[in-house]
């Protein structure tokens, strides 16, 4: 039997960190097992979890990314085939709440993610309670509910209802979907994503502090439109479990002189104040940047000019003071000012999808085609992936009206359509180019 003093003198943190450490190339020995038999006595007395699953969930919050199950038997240095004689207690976990399934767009893997809310709790040694735990009958592949249990800021306090500068948009309320990018914008955006994880992002910043430098996070995502710049946001956000707090800079400017300065201040004073009262630090979003990160104007004529540049100035003053995450998008790069691209730490491209990539977006908006029709769409048609998702809700909507899914011919005529106007007035975006690889 355990010795109850042993505890009283233990914690949640301490139970994990004293596993993970054995974990790591432990070959799930005897040896193991007996070394950790204590800690996960006292965690399956306070999480309610088997030994398996307590293992994973230490090597999720250890390495604060997804991982499949390749991943997990390279942590413990045993075979791929040990491990899935185990993929029953992963499962579990999906359908207790601790954890979620996602496919890595790269790799194409299953993969588990510890839920943002259970990785908050345990690193703060607080029991985590999922909320509304399905049964295994009941559960679906890709569980989406995240859990919102942990304290936050009022985001409804005072005045900040009524603000129309901004609008909040809950982590919890996106949905997910499923995005294809090019091999090198995948491997940036990745990265990005596990840089902004809960806990991996307050250790950057306290390393960049005792560094003495600075420690905000500002990204700026360019390319063309429908490249799935904005998306690609909102699903970081999902990731991450961070709520997006976005500027609508059509409220922004006034016709009341310095009110427009004023505007600026007050959502940068905003959103440090949601970073110092919130648990999980938010990200400001500035949606479609262009005219407010331009080049600051030379010759300055008239009261309008003097407020843009003015405006200007104090957002990269902001910008070299910012604390927190800050993500801005747009299409055109050519007129950006360049310090404003100093002040921006990650900077990511993105392309038109390139011909397989494309055929997979094609596969993936529109369920009824064959792989082969989607190879020749991709083929014939040099379209974003925005427009093929509104190709998609044409043909949707074509369904809901005749209950017929369109033929192939019906959507070409659609993609002749979404390209009619390009094909009137060619334009091309400085940094673009066409891809002519064909789909193997």
């Amino acid at each position: 039997m355990t010795n109850q003093t042993v505890f009283d003198n233990m914690t949640i943190v301490n139970a994990l960190i004293h596993i993970i450490k054995q974990a790591l190339n432990s070959h799930l020995s005897d040896e193991f097992w007996k070394n950790c038999e204590t800690q996960l006595a006292y965690l399956r007395s306070q999480l309610g979890l088997t030994n398996y699953q307590i293992l994973f969930v230490s090597m999720l919050v250890e390495r604060n990314c997804g991982m499949s199950c390749y991943d997990f038997a390279s942590y413990l240095d045993i075979t791929s085939f040990e491990l899935r004689t185990h993929e029953n207690e992963l499962k579990e976990l999906v359908e207790k709440n601790w954890v979620t399934l996602d496919v890595d767009n790269l790799t194409e893997e299953i993969e588990y993610k510890l839920e943002p809310a259970a990785e908050i709790a345990l690193i703060n040694n607080q029991v985590f309670v999922p909320k509304d735990a399905v049964s295994s009958t009941d559960a679906e592949p890709n569980i989406e509910d995240i859990d919102d249990s942990f304290d936050s800021y009022d985001y409804n306090d005072g005045d900040a209802a009524e603000n129309t500068l901004f609008t909040w948009r809950s982590h919890e309320e996106i949905k997910k979907k499923s995005l294809f990018f090019n091999p090198s914008e995948q491997q940036q955006i990745k990265q990005l994503t596990s840089l902004l994880g809960i806990r991996k992002f307050r250790s950057i910043q306290r390393r960049l502090e005792t560094e003495g430098m600075r420690k905000g996070f500002a990204c700026l995502f360019y390319g063309g439109p429908g490249t799935g710049k904005t998306e690609t946001v909102l699903q970081i956000a999902r990731q991450t479990g961070r709520d997006i707090i976005q500027v609508d800079f059509s409220t922004l400017r006034c016709k009341w002189v310095g009110d427009s300065e004023k505007n600026i201040r007050k959502v940068f004073a905003y959103y440090r104040n949601l970073c110092d009262n919130s648990e999980v630090m938010p990200i400001l979003f500035f949606n479609e940047a262009d005219a407010i990160i331009s080049k600051r104007m030379e010759n300055v004529r008239t009261s309008a000019d003097r407020m843009e540049n003015t405006m200007q100035n104090i957002i990269l003053q902001e910008l070299e003071d910012l604390d927190g995450i800050l993500i801005a998008t747009t299409n055109l790069t050519s007129n950006l000012d360049r310090a404003f691209e100093r002040r921006f730490l990650y900077k990511i491209e993105f392309h038109k999808p390139e011909l397989a990539v494309k055929a997979k977006i094609w596969n993936s908006m529109l369920k009824k085609i064959s792989k082969k029709d989607a190879c020749y769409l991709a083929t014939q048609f040099d379209l974003s992936g925005g427009q093929i998702e509104n190709i998609a809700r044409k043909s949707t909507v074509q369904y809901v009206l005749s209950g017929k899914y369109a033929t192939l011919n019906e959507i070409e005529d659609f993609c002749r359509l979404e390209t009619l106007e390009n094909s009137q007035h060619p334009h091309r975006i400085a940094g673009f180019s066409a891809y002519t690889e064909k789909v193997e």
